[in-house]
């Protein structure tokens, strides 16, 4: 069975977060919802998500040391700003005027379903 819903759609096209607003038609197990949550008590985005039973949308692997690096956004020159966050780092690094700035107080991207980055 096939309902109606309003899609959101998260776009990232130069650091920049676009959100569009679509009608689709999707069937009803295939819902997957995203929410932007914010990192409490020092922790990192893939274990902030799991307190509140999602999971963490990654935007790809650290090749050094095989870890997952999460997409968050921080608060940066007075605008808010998406960036990534390590497996186990309290910071989420956004890219302001050339320079990285490690923001403590930050957002995870969490949804309902476990969703791999393109190789």
């Amino acid at each position: 069975m096939l309902n109606f819903y309003k899609k959101l759609s998260l776009v990232v096209l130069s650091g920049a977060l676009t959100l569009g607003l679509s009608s689709v038609a999707v069937a009803k197990n295939d819902v997957i919802i995203t929410n932007w949550l914010a990192a409490k008590k020092k922790l990192d985005c893939q274990t902030a998500c799991k307190t509140i039973d999602m999971y963490v949308m990654m935007s790809g692997t650290d090749n050094k040391n095989r870890k997952p690096i999460s997409i968050c956004a921080a608060k940066a020159g007075g605008e808010w700003l998406v960036g990534y966050n390590l497996w186990k780092e309290n910071t989420c690094t956004v890219g302001i005027n050339g320079k990285e700035y490690h923001g403590k107080r930050y957002y995870c991207l969490c949804t309902t379903h476990m969703l791999q980055p393109l190789r």
